[in-house]
């Protein structure tokens, strides 16, 4: 699967780039990400391996899909070969597992772990002449932040022995984040674009729709 996700995200990139080149060989009026461009996306991202657990008979694992927003608008002065872009990332991810239907005798029990992960960070992504053209670009940067992380564990089985030794240590966590992605993005409209990113921050590939002014 994951492999899968990663080829389609290669085709995608190149035929970004692609469309990219072509357009760039005949515009003149403009790049897709240059001194006057704001840029908002929101996206879905997908694959992580913050957790990894064995899928033991009855266990289930529920993972859900990375919802994520950013900003970014260009430095002030123009950087080289192209422009650099600056702004902020926010992003939320929900991942649950535990078992249900377990009989005790008469009694019917349930165990839930579930784990809030909540990334918010600063982010800048050069975009370079040779791959902005007016409709296509694509772009690539660093993402620093922190991850705050949530954990809760519900049951209806209220033996304290029990639930001593099954619990995890529940709480609060703060994990610094550092990390690099490259972006593809093309505007099917004037204002209006579908991005995609591959990274390591709090997905592997995101995929998404752009929003310039």
């Amino acid at each position: 699967m994951k492999k899968t996700i990663l080829l389609l995200a290669a085709l995608i990139l190149l035929t970004v780039i692609t469309n990219a080149q072509d357009k760039g060989a005949t515009s003149t009026t403009g790049k897709a990400f240059d001194e006057n461009s704001h840029v908002l996306n929101i996206g879905v991202g997908f694959g992580h391996n913050y957790y990894s657990y064995t899928k033991y008979t009855g266990y289930y694992y529920r993972n859900i899909p990375t919802i994520s927003i950013s900003y970014e608008q260009p430095y002030k002065k123009r950087l080289g070969p192209g422009f650099l872009g600056v702004g902020g990332y926010f992003a939320f991810r929900s991942t649950s597992y535990g078992y249900d239907d377990v009989y005790w005798g008469n009694e019917k029990y349930y165990y839930r772990h579930t784990y809030n992960n909540f990334l918010g960070a600063a982010r800048a992504a050069y975009h370079w002449d040779g791959l902005n053209a007016k409709n296509a670009e694509v772009y690539g940067g660093v993402l620093l932040g922190f991850r705050a992380q949530t954990y809760n564990y519900t049951t209806n089985n209220n033996d304290p022995d029990f639930n001593d030794d099954y619990k995890i240590e529940s709480g609060f966590r703060m994990y610094p984040v550092a990390a690099l992605f490259v972006g593809a993005r093309w505007y099917f409209a004037k204002n209006l674009g579908v991005y995609s990113e591959l990274g390591s921050g709090i997905s592997y590939i995101t995929f998404g729709l752009s929003f310039k002014w």
